[in-house]
């Protein structure tokens, strides 16, 4: 497989990456429930970022529920867990038999939170050889389908792309090791797979997702945190990024 890129961040919005090293660090208790983040001065001077870009992160966060901001304070640490915001949504998903944008847009970030966070912990996993084993044979098999898509169009090869596409994203949540996360996140899978498969995508976007999802197995074999963690930030943001461009002008 094609080695390792090392400019992963640089593809994501300068907020998006603040608000994940920022998650990172309240989910590893770097910054506890109660406590009061560094100030918008700190932060700008930390991450070199604008108070936009700031304010940005921030909606990420509290949105999650793991920060609340309130006007002319610093904003505080509400919780270190995420479980009361997957469970909410999960409900809400369930509630509805037909859900708005808003809370497809709500699942593909709770996606995002699952997805980064499972990198981070298979990454650093001595048992991780047989998971990779298993997403390179998936990606194996996209490639496949894709020059068959390539020659000819075949719509059964799109198909099965798009299914390996979704099985590739479920083999990296299923390797975390919370339970609880898990049964809510194979919950929520038919409204995902769903999301994803009514996305357009040209044959260059194909190309380069499995580009990218190389890169990926490379650095979970060979255990290198932080860059599989780029790697996943970056596609699951794209992910979202195109869900809102196709669904912009407000259909479900």
């Amino acid at each position: 497989m094609t080695r390792l890129r090392t400019d992963a961040s640089r593809s994501m919005p300068k907020a998006t990456h603040i608000a994940g090293l920022l998650e990172k660090a309240i989910l590893n208790n770097e910054y506890r429930q109660g406590d009061y983040l560094p100030s918008q001065k700190e932060l700008s001077e930390k991450f070199f970022a604008s108070s936009r870009s700031l304010r940005e992160a921030f909606k990420i966060l509290e949105a999650k529920g793991l920060i609340e901001v309130s006007q002319g304070k610093r904003a505080y640490v509400k919780t270190n867990r995420l479980d009361q915001y997957v469970e909410s949504l999960s409900m809400s998903m369930f509630a509805q038999d037909n859900p708005d944008r808003k809370l497809y847009s709500d699942l593909l970030e709770v996606h995002i939170t699952l997805e980064v966070s499972a990198a981070r912990e298979l990454s650093r996993s001595p048992e991780r050889i047989a998971i990779v084993k298993n997403m390179e044979s998936t990606l194996d098999q996209m490639s496949r389908d894709l020059a068959i898509i390539e020659t000819s169009g075949d719509k059964d090869a799109i198909q099965d792309f798009q299914t390996c596409d979704f099985n590739f994203h479920l083999a990296v949540v299923g390797s975390n090791d919370n339970i609880v996360f898990r049964s809510i996140y194979n919950s929520l899978s038919p409204q995902l797979k769903k999301i994803m498969a009514s996305l357009p995508e040209t044959l260059d976007e194909r190309r380069k997702k499995v580009r990218e999802y190389g890169y990926l197995v490379d650095a979970l074999r060979d255990g290198l945190t932080d860059l599989a963690v780029a790697m996943t930030l970056v596609y699951t943001t794209n992910l979202r990024q195109k869900f809102n461009s196709t669904y912009e002008d407000g259909r479900k």
